[in-house]
């Protein structure tokens, strides 16, 4: 008796758990106003298979605990808590599908948002042009030379790198910039923008950047950095590479440091130190391991680039193992370690002076 209720008992569970509930239906407001969107109703499908699913999570959890009759009260209350949790289990879901349609509906309008500005700025550029310098408009008065921008660093750089940008005089602009904090010259005159200046929004006049393209092609490659109007940093591709491999460092506007990437690799192999303008200390990676192997010392105390002292890291281990010292430029003593003798006995040579040697010393000669 008791086993045939269970059964008709359970064919009844079922058959409840497949029938849709009708939606109530509310009279409709006078006012005219949209009714919110409502989720979507729970299928019979749907809610069968959440009933189904509780009833062996039950039975699995019965069996585990009392084996049989365990299994058939898990059943029984799986049933049940299927039947009566399947309309908040699927609105829970309905409520997660809906907030995710949302956040990709909010981020397709961001994207279309940037597009757009990106594309009004690409047209305010295209905008941007300026006669030849031989061709003034009908009219118009001609344009006058404005002051130099900025200040002309004060320090030692190569001749080969010196670049133009920074001090030349240079045409107004002959139109108005995109931005209220970006300035377009085109210094040349060929209708090519090449010098964008970027003042601080905080403070009207004050130069953040420059970027130069010193070739007049329209492709920057030269670099400055300023901080309260001073320049700090100028950095610049004098390979065409499209990054810098010339790294200048400034302070009060006076050169302090330089670095260079001289093999082209994407690494800065020299970097000279520099005192009151005067060339200091310069270190290298003659071996292009990644690894200074070289150290020379000048004297800034005089005028001129003069050495006071050498050394070397003979076997990359990044110890020194050559002293050499210099005299008004002159060398006068060597000094080595052991390995330094031992490695310069295999290579049978030492390695050549950059001056004519006075005397040549090692320990115990």
């Amino acid at each position: 008796m008791n086993r045939r209720f269970g059964l008709y008992l359970l064919i009844t569970l079922v058959a409840l758990s497949a029938c849709e509930p009708a939606p109530v239906q509310y009279p409709s407001s006078t006012t005219g106003a949209p009714n919110p969107p409502q989720p979507p109703s729970v299928s019979g499908s749907q809610r069968m298979q959440h009933v189904w699913n509780k009833a062996m999570e039950g039975v699995a959890m019965g069996g585990s605990i009392a084996g049989p009759y365990g299994a058939g009260g898990g059943l029984l209350l799986g049933l049940l808590t299927g039947l009566f949790t399947a309309d908040a289990h699927y609105g829970q879901l309905n409520r997660q599908i809906q907030t995710e349609q949302q956040k990709d509906q909010q981020l397709e309008a961001a994207i279309e948002q940037e597009l757009a500005r990106q594309r009004e700025l690409e047209n305010q550029l295209a905008g941007i042009v300026t006669p030849p310098a031989n061709q003034a408009p009908a009219g118009a008065a001609p344009a006058q030379q404005t002051a130099p921008i900025g200040t002309q660093p004060v320090g030692r750089a190569p001749e080969s790198n010196q670049v133009a940008g920074i001090n030349k005089p240079v045409a107004p602009p002959t139109t108005a910039p995109p931005f209220k904090n970006v300035e377009v010259r085109d210094i040349n005159g060929d209708g090519v923008p090449d010098l964008w200046i970027y003042y601080n929004p905080q403070k009207p006049g004050e130069i953040m950047r420059q970027e130069e393209a010193s070739k007049g092609d329209g492709r920057v490659d030269t670099w400055s950095y300023f901080s309260q109007g001073q320049l700090i940093r100028r950095d610049v591709d004098s390979k065409g590479l499209g990054r810098p491999d010339l790294v200048f460092y400034y302070d009060k506007e006076q050169l302090v440091r330089e670095e260079r990437d001289e093999s082209g690799q994407g690494r800065m192999t020299y970097r000279a130190s520099y005192q009151n303008g005067r060339l200091a200390k310069v270190e290298k990676d003659t071996a292009g391991t990644g690894r200074t192997d070289l150290w020379i010392f000048y004297d800034a105390s005089r005028e001129g680039e003069v050495v006071l002292k050498e050394e070397r890291d003979l076997n990359g281990d990044g110890a020194v193992d050559l002293w050499s010292y210099y005299e008004s430029g002159r060398l006068v003593r060597r000094d080595v370690s052991a390995l330094g003798l031992e490695i310069l006995a295999r290579q049978e040579q030492l390695p050549a002076p950059s001056t004519t040697p006075k005397t040549v010393e090692t320990p115990g000669g």
